[in-house]
């Protein structure tokens, strides 16, 4: 009778996914642990087995619901990432428990190949990014229709891209804005090249704004694609993997050192270094395994997460507030965060004054502009300061804002030349932010190196010192 209210459940979640996924989210984890529970008080504890199999159901389920391209996504997507952790973990437990000791080294080749997968396709998303908005500036500069001109362009295929250029002139068609169409037709374009283009609707300047997108979506495809002198990922797989080796030498092999030390050679003891390895092993051993689990089932994921969802400029995230106010309050984030916004501020500026709008309609043309959370509080300032009559350049400065940025509206000292100097700042901005990056990882492949090296040769010397005296220990003992 159970296994028949199995199947049942079974076919009710098969079927309750694709046509209610929110209900079918929600209730299946609920009844997933009420069926184990059951199972298990009427001791029929083969089919506890199948709690979990409704759960994964339920999931394949909702993945695979039809959903209108204006409708909230949100339980396709927690089912996607929580079939994908729930895949991870099991990967994750099978390596351990089939392959042991050498489950660890699975492991660790399986996240790099996850690593190396997430840089292809996050490659790939700069890349057909820059097909996308290089397809509409040329179709705009060209004067051409651009609903004609997208399913032109699409015609004939049925790769990603061409999909997504359909889906763009669907709400073209329909009578939506350009950016507000790449919003609903292309939900995972970049937030800033979305904030861009929104920015630049506003003051006609489009063909402008999709170049400078164009060509920054091209320069971070083909940043992805260099071979990095260290790449992220390398050092933390390596102090897991020397971390598991710690684990298991400290475990089965110096303990076998301190029992000869004890037996043969009376009030003798490990060398210092080994002691404080051990120390490291025994005593924190365990907050590694927390902060291990911890960081496989919450940080990987929702780093992943953030990494490929837009950014949403008009209404942040929680997560992306929280992570602009950690990198704006950080020492050196902080410099990179405030030239990275300057340089899409000082550029947005330009263009707002260029085409007739006043400084008060372009410092609120900025603020659609997807830069650090901080700084848009400084440009909100800034704006209600000029609204209220304050001077342009005193504003600047009172709101924390670049001197430079101040300079630039000083009417006192460059009176008639805002234009020309916002254009000189945009350049030493773009190229001073490319300079900075460029030798922040120039200098971490050495620094990386020195550290691992500091790390593995100290590990070494703690692993081997015990060797050292007891032989040294063993040859004084020797009488000629």
């Amino acid at each position: 009778m159970l296994l028949i209210t199995a199947i049942l459940i079974l076919f009710l979640y098969a079927v309750l996914g694709f046509k209610k996924p929110t209900i079918a989210l929600i209730t299946s984890p609920i009844v997933s642990i009420a069926f184990a529970y059951l199972c298990a008080f009427l001791n029929q504890s083969e089919l506890v087995l199948v709690a979990p199999v409704i759960f994964a159901v339920a999931l394949i389920a909702v993945l695979s619901a039809k959903r209108e391209l204006d409708s909230r996504r949100w339980p396709q997507r927690w089912a996607k990432w929580t079939l994908i952790s729930l895949g991870i973990l099991l990967a994750t437990v099978s390596a351990f428990v089939l392959f042991w000791p050498g489950g660890s080294l699975f492991f660790i080749i399986f996240i790099a190949f996850v690593s190396f997968l997430i840089s292809y396709i996050s490659t790939s998303r700069y890349a057909i990014a820059a097909y996308v908005v290089s397809t509409i500036g040329s179709s705009i500069r060209q004067n051409l229709p651009l609903a004609m001109a997208l399913e032109s362009a699409a015609s004939g295929q049925n790769d990603k891209r061409s999909r997504i250029l359909r889906s763009i002139k669907k709400w073209l068609v329909q009578g939506y804005s350009l950016s507000e169409s790449i919003k609903r037709g292309y939900p995972k374009c970049p937030g800033y090249a979305v904030a861009m283009i929104t920015a630049a609707e506003k003051i006609d300047q489009l063909p402008y704004a999709l170049k400078a997108v164009e060509a920054d979506m091209v320069a971070k495809a083909d940043e992805n694609r260099r071979i990095k002198t260290v790449y992220p990922v390398y050092p933390a797989i390596v102090i897991v993997f020397m971390s598991f080796v710690v684990l298991a030498l400290m475990k089965f092999v110096i303990p076998q050192f301190e029992c000869i030390l004890e037996e043969m050679f009376e009030g003798k003891t490990l060398p210092a270094a080994t002691q404080f390895l051990g120390f490291v092993a025994y005593n924190i051993g365990s907050l590694f395994w927390i902060a291990f689990a911890f960081i496989i089932l919450v940080v990987v994921p929702v780093s992943i997460r953030i990494k490929f969802r837009p950014r949403r400029p008009d209404k942040p995230y929680l997560i992306s507030r929280i992570s602009d106010s950690v990198k704006w309050h950080l020492p050196v984030s902080h410099w990179f965060e405030n030239n990275y916004s300057m340089v899409q501020v000082v550029e947005i500026l330009r263009l707002s004054l260029n085409s007739g709008c006043t400084v008060n309609e372009s410092i609120a043309n900025t603020l659609n502009l997807d830069v650090n959370n901080c700084f848009k509080k400084r440009l909100q300032k800034w704006l209600a300061k000029v609204e209220t009559g304050n001077n342009i350049a005193e504003s600047a400065s009172k709101s924390k804002l670049s001197s430079s940025l101040a300079w630039a509206f000083d009417d006192r000292v460059n009176q008639g030349n805002t234009l020309a100097i916002l254009e000189t700042l945009e350049s030493f901005y773009r190229s001073n932010y490319s300079y900075r990056v460029s030798l922040v990882r120039l200098m971490m492949g050495p620094c990386v190196t020195i550290i691992m090296g500091t790390m593995v040769g100290f590990v070494a010397y703690a692993i081997f010192s015990p060797i050292v005296v007891i032989i040294n220990l063993l040859v004084s003992s020797v009488t000629p």
